[in-house]
């Protein structure tokens, strides 16, 4: 492994086990096994790191997004389940996000306008998987504000449901994650044509 991808690897480990305020780059040098000049060679500080680990999960959570259309055809309530298995993996992988994601896209603007650019693309590709399943005759039409509420929607239980398990002190198991899924056909269900 490279020392740059071994320093993100070892930054997103301590991330999710002590949160982005308990760990230095100093904490994450160490652990890494190199020296912190050897950190700065590669990142100017702490926020480098997040940002990078920010670009790894948008790069991966799109490329496996790419893998279930493959297997599943969009626009149906498969590829809708599955996509949410799959963010929920990744919102997993990279729990210390959803945990301090408020934080930490307030206090740095260039991580800020960047999640931004990326949740716009996920409603973008939400909404026009609700647009095929109505194409499809899965779903009934709706108009453009029914499904921009739609779209919203299903992106908030995505983008949160690890938030709201955790905060009710639930465990994430694979029951908890299916539980998610199914809030979704039951909102879908609401516009299912069958």
């Amino acid at each position: 492994m490279k020392t740059k991808d071994k320093i993100i690897e070892t930054a997103r480990l301590l991330f999710n086990e002590k949160g982005t305020r308990h760990v230095t780059t100093n904490h994450i040098a160490e652990a890494a096994g190199i020296s912190p000049g050897n950190l700065y060679y590669h990142f100017r500080n702490k926020e480098d790191i997040i940002r990078a680990l920010f670009e790894r999960l948008a790069a991966e959570g799109f490329e496996e997004y790419q893998k279930v259309l493959q297997e599943y055809p969009p626009g149906t309530l498969e590829s809708m389940d599955q996509t949410f298995s799959m963010i929920q993996t990744f919102n997993w992988r990279y729990r210390f996000f959803k945990r301090e994601l408020t934080a930490l896209i307030m206090n740095d603007p260039l991580l800020k306008e960047r999640f931004g650019d990326v949740n716009r693309m996920q409603l973008t590709v939400i909404g026009q998987s609700i647009r095929q399943a109505m194409e499809k005759g899965f779903l009934r039409p709706l108009d453009d504000r029914t499904l921009g509420l739609l779209t919203e929607e299903v992106w908030l239980v995505t983008l949160f449901w690890l938030n709201y398990l955790d905060i009710g002190g639930e465990e994430v198991d694979e029951q908890t994650l299916k539980r998610g899924s199914e809030m979704l056909r039951n909102i879908m269900a609401n516009y299912l044509t069958r």
